[in-house]
């Protein structure tokens, strides 16, 4: 049967996160997903019909940030009778780290992995009114598949005054995302705020052209 696809569009939100929250983990034991998603709970959908997802927020100025604040999107993978701790996940997004905001992803299977490269300033972030950077980008997460098989690719995406995409940056390939779609695996998709610090305010993160994810339809 042949396949059409539909977008679900979530428009502009605003989420905030207390202090200490976070989505990583580390051997031997750490594992927590304790960050404030929007949509709450996660809508999913089977994972083989998963396409894209795509979003784009601005983080408070950066004198307000915290070591390890951080917001994005994010993929949650489950499947129904799953054992604690055998989930996996993506989040990708932005994370202030030693007085930098970095664009940050971080894929997790067994246990998470992380990789940052430098926030491009000029042409995607704002400025508050007295002055300060605001951090702010637009993310893509894609199922693409290639003469050796099929994986997620992780985009930041730049856009004219009008809307129009200009250029495309490749961040990250996840080589695992899709390699158990048969088997009941499902994928929630949403945004997220997360405050790893003990201390401090809440984070409030505005996502200002909400949440766009394409799913095949038969």
């Amino acid at each position: 049967m042949p396949y059409t696809t539909a977008t679900t569009k979530t428009g502009p939100f605003s989420l905030s996160s207390p202090p200490d929250t976070d989505i990583w983990r580390k051997p031997p034991s750490h594992n927590v997903l304790s960050a404030p998603t929007h949509p709450d709970p996660l809508p999913k959908c089977p994972l083989k019909l998963f396409q894209r997802a795509r979003l784009s927020f601005t983080l408070p100025p950066v004198p307000q940030l915290l070591q390890y604040d951080q917001a994005g999107l994010l993929l949650h993978f489950t499947k129904p009778g799953l054992p604690e701790g055998k989930d996996k996940w993506l989040k990708t997004g932005i994370e202030f780290y030693y007085q930098q905001p970095y664009i940050s992803t971080v894929g997790c299977d067994q246990w998470a992995d992380w990789s940052i490269v430098p926030l491009p300033q000029p042409s995607s972030s704002s400025s508050s009114e007295d002055g300060d950077f605001r951090p702010g980008i637009r993310l893509e997460a894609k199922r693409e598949r290639d003469e050796l098989g099929k994986s997620l690719w992780v985009y930041a995406v730049e856009v004219d005054a009008e809307g129009k995409e200009v250029e495309r940056r490749p961040l990250r390939e996840v080589n695992w995302a899709f390699a158990e779609e048969e088997e009941g695996w499902e994928v929630g998709v949403g945004g997220y705020v997360a405050r790893p610090a003990k201390e401090g305010g809440e984070l409030v993160v505005e996502f200002g052209e909400g949440l766009e994810v394409e799913v095949l339809e038969g």
